[in-house]
């Protein structure tokens, strides 16, 4: 919240993009030392430049098991990030041990639901 206060006292805030995303999410039911992983739902956030404010997008079932709206997948989450940077992530393309490749994969789509 301090850096986000920060850039706007700045006048930066809407130039800036902020992008905070964990690896894996958690279930919400506890095994014997804590809860697991759960690669399948997890949280991301961006904020900033281009992007609407007090947008949710996606969201799980009543038990925060399964996906119920909306999927995001990660490939979809960096192409959104390129997307707001100016770069069209299916022309960001390198090529590695005789194949090529993206970093949104063949997959990735730019999620133009929570972009201003």
């Amino acid at each position: 919240a301090a850096l986000i206060q920060d850039l706007k006292q700045r006048g930066m805030f809407d130039e800036t993009l902020i992008a905070i995303c964990t690896e894996f999410g958690r279930t919400p039911f506890s095994d014997s030392v804590g809860r697991g992983h759960h690669g399948a739902a997890f949280t991301c956030l961006l904020t900033g430049a281009g992007v609407k404010g007090g947008v949710t997008y996606g969201e799980t079932d009543d038990y925060g098991v399964e996906i119920a709206s909306q999927p995001c997948h990660v490939h979809d989450y960096h192409a959104t990030i390129l997307h707001l940077m100016g770069i069209d992530h299916t022309k960001l393309t390198y090529r590695y041990a005789g194949r090529d490749f993206r970093l949104t994969d063949v997959h990735g789509n730019v999620m133009h639901e929570v972009l201003t």
